[in-house]
């Protein structure tokens, strides 16, 4: 049941599986697959682009159709084959045997390996095997070390002995494993050799012996394909595990510099291929038959998947025009430690052209994101033309990351695309869907050079007008992300970033990117918003501060209100279904969280296998048959308490003591908070609520609410606040109809038992009696 195009599909975002999983971006679980589905038939061609994983190429080929991948990274290849081929345990290990005895001089290789880590154990002073080494940069000594002891039973932290600096400085820094390294990354008289010998002293020399020696056995190992594949990607591990670049004493994150730390960490590079092989071992694989013939495939000869080591400008050599349904692109970043280190690294595995092809990136030391949207257009520009007449780019990204978005709106509107669609999610990412208009290509070409300040000033002010829109819709505070986000969608649709692209060749005029971002950034400081939180991972919550007649119920409601609508009029639903008619139904700077939207679905909704059905008791004839029943009870506890019972005034139901409001029921079957919460003249918010100042006030909900109830209190900090403020309690219907039941309740017991059974749980919202 699908009621308009989904353009924002969020599936479920999985960190990339190894090897190089640091470097590698999220992978969008079923989101791919959803794409395949809407815009493409059985047997069409669908393309990743910049393929940094297996898992565009798996969820299309489950679907039927063709894939081709493509990147200038063969490392990145690896990695996506490791995810797609098969993983056969007897052979592997097999493999391993004989690589671990092959022979190193006169002893087995594994025998060299562990006589490079041998130390004893600070612990029992015994022989083990050192996990680690930490140095001291500057004094170039380590300073602590881990050992495997066999007689403790476990690993042992210590300060190394004489025998452990003795055995630190006997591999030369510059012998026979240091120039192999060197040389076969850049020969002697490359014009990289500079940068290549820098690279190359991120190791130490233990460490460069060790893998020099596991690259020389691994290239003359007999294997097949499938085997050697899945040993180059644990030796990938290894290259990064074992450099220099890992800090002591810290969470081993993504190097941003390659620049040694001050105290770093020096792994054995033995007992890191071991676990690598021990990860791929117990990982699950469904394999895939990789098409022999790239170009065959792309022609439609022969179905399956291939990868290619080809740039994505390149993309027309092998894909023929007008051929493609689909391509996808989750644009490389402009990372230079990870390019120099793919540098390095492919130089050391092969020699072949993709990894020569990698060496410029060796003498490339700055990647800004000038580069980048530049570098990203010619690239979406060669594949425009490979688009069939109703194909689609999907531009599909994780990282949080402004410049990045910006880039990627010049680049694509820059090449004669045209945004049909889009979404962001803070912790999704974004997704926008383009089509490309030939014409429009052809036209950017002639347009006469702009009016730098007008476009600036035309800039700012629609990046300010798409803020308060999407404020004044979503009606809630809103993430930074996501208005930013909202901004560069609306300069996009409005042709402002394909038209700022030509100031590129106006004389004196400013970088291109540097120019869109300070136009946003000066719109958006024209907003009129408070900051009302500062959310860890999303940034600031932003708010109007002065919300007008034109701003609609908060987005967390419309959520919820249409969520119940979808199940009350087709009560069976796959979950994946119902949530991406619910994007459907909220695109652009409407897009909600995955999180709230599950928290609905889950609030209204039971599972029975893989369907979702509506709770018998959210039936709407039902429910409304609860709350009149609901009322009544309130009312005669009420009396039967000996307050005087009264309706209207904004409430369900009241009791007054004396002609003052003790307390102050409404009745919901949903989570609405807001037109409780913030409706009350006393705080301030609104009007039609009022109560004595001494009352208290209860929202009776459905207990199947109070996920739900929980997950708005911390998404809105307006309704935390109110709920503070205004001692608001919240009462489950099964708790009233408890309370009308007993008997022998009186008021005292009444402010004991009242919130007994709490719907949701707020530490942060102080709520009163849970």
């Amino acid at each position: 049941m699908m009621m308009t195009q989904t353009w924002f599909i969020p599936g479920t975002p999985v960190a990339p599986a190894p090897p190089l999983a640091r470097y590698r971006p999220a992978q969008p679980v079923r989101a791919v697959g959803s794409y395949v589905g809407s815009f493409t038939r059985p047997g069409d061609l669908v393309v990743d682009l910049f393929c940094q994983g297996p898992t565009v190429v798996r969820e299309t080929v489950a679907l039927g159709r063709r894939v081709l991948g493509l990147s200038v990274n063969p490392l990145l290849l690896a990695a996506a084959r490791m995810g797609l081929g098969r993983r056969n345990p007897a052979a592997l290990n097999a493999a391993f045997t004989h690589l671990a005895d092959s022979p190193k001089g006169d002893v087995p290789l594994r025998h060299y390996l562990d006589s490079l880590y041998r130390s004893t154990c600070p612990a029992c002073g015994i022989s083990g095997v050192a996990e680690w080494f930490a140095w001291d940069r500057d004094g170039n000594y380590p300073f602590r070390k881990a050992v495997r002891c066999p007689r403790c039973e476990g690993v042992q932290e210590g300060a190394p002995d004489d025998e452990d600096l003795r055995a630190a400085g006997a591999v030369q820094p510059r012998g026979l494993s240091y120039y192999y390294a060197l040389d076969r990354v850049a020969p002697p008289g490359h014009p990289a050799r500079k940068r290549a010998t820098e690279l190359v002293e991120l190791y130490t020399p233990r460490n460069l012996s060790a893998l020099m020696s596991l690259i020389l056995r691994l290239e003359g190992l007999e294997a097949d394909e499938e085997v050697r594949t899945a040993l180059t990607g644990a030796l990938i591990d290894c290259f990064d595990a074992g450099s220099s670049l890992n800090p002591y004493g810290e969470e081993r994150t993504r190097p941003r510099t390659l620049r040694v730390p001050s105290r770093y960490r020096e792994r054995n590079v033995w007992l890191c291929f071991g676990e690598a092989l021990s990860r791929l071992l117990a990982g699950a694989s469904l394999p895939l038959a990789a098409a022999a013939d790239p170009a065959a495939l792309a022609r439609g000869e022969v179905d399956g998947y291939a990868l290619i080591d080809r740039a994505a400008s390149d993309a027309g050599e092998v894909i023929p025009p007008e051929s493609a349904a689909l391509i996808f692109a989750d644009p490389p970043r402009p990372d230079g430690v990870f390019w120099a280190l793919s540098a390095l690294w492919a130089g050391w595995l092969w020699d072949s052209p993709a990894a020569r092809a990698l060496r410029p990136f060796l003498r490339r030391r700055r990647f800004d994101w000038e580069w980048h949207w530049d570098a990203l257009r010619n690239a979406v520009a060669a594949a425009g033309p490979l688009l069939t007449a109703e194909g689609r780019l999907v531009t599909l990204f994780s990282d949080p990351d402004e410049s990045l978005l910006e880039s990627v709106c010049l680049a694509t509107s820059g090449a004669g695309y045209v945004l049909e669609g889009w979404g962001c999610s803070p912790e999704i990412g974004y997704r926008l869907v383009w089509r490309w208009e030939p014409e429009i290509a052809k036209s950017g070409l002639k347009m006469a050079a702009a009016d730098v300040e007008a476009l600036e000033r035309g800039l700012a002010a629609v990046a300010e007008e798409a803020a308060v829109t999407a404020l004044e819709g979503r009606g809630e505070p809103t993430a930074g992300a996501l208005l930013h986000a909202g901004a560069c969608a609306e300069l996009t649709e409005k042709g402002l970033m394909a038209r700022t692209v030509t100031i590129r060749g106006i004389g004196g005029a400013p970088l291109v990117l540097s120019f869109v971002a300070d136009a946003i950034g000066r719109g958006l400081e024209a907003v009129p918003v408070t900051q009302v939180a500062d959310r860890e991972g999303v940034g600031g919550l932003w708010w109007l501060t002065d919300p007008g007649p034109d701003v609609e119920p908060p987005l967390a409601d419309q959520i919820e209100n249409a969520v119940w609508a979808l199940l009350a009029r087709q009560p069976v639903w796959g979950l994946w279904e119902l949530i991406e008619v619910v994007y459907a139904l909220f695109p652009g700077h409407l897009t909600p969280d995955l999180a709230l939207v599950r928290a609905c679905v889950d609030s209204y909704s039971v599972c029975e296998g893989e369907m979702r059905h509506l709770r018998p008791e959210d039936e709407p004839e039902r429910r409304a048959a609860e709350l009149v029943s609901l009322r009544a009870d309130l009312a005669e506890l009420g009396g039967r308490l000996g307050f005087s019972v009264r309706r209207g005034d904004g409430w369900d139901v009241r009791w007054l003591e004396e002609g003052q409001e003790a307390y102050a029921f409404a009745v919901s079957a949903t989570a609405n908070l807001v037109p409780h919460l913030l409706a009350r003249s006393a705080s301030g918010e609104g009007e039609g609520m009022a109560a004595g100042a001494g009352a208290q006030f209860c929202l009776v909900l459905p207990g199947g609410r109070a996920r739900l109830v929980d997950l708005k209190l911390q998404r809105d900090p307006r309704l935390a606040r109110a709920v503070e403020v205004d001692r608001w309690q919240f009462i489950k219907f099964r708790h009233l109809r408890r309370l009308a039941a007993e008997e022998e309740l009186d008021r005292h017991a009444l402010k004991t038992v009242l919130g007994l059974d709490p719907i949701a749980e707020q530490e942060a919202a102080q709520i009163p009696l849970f």
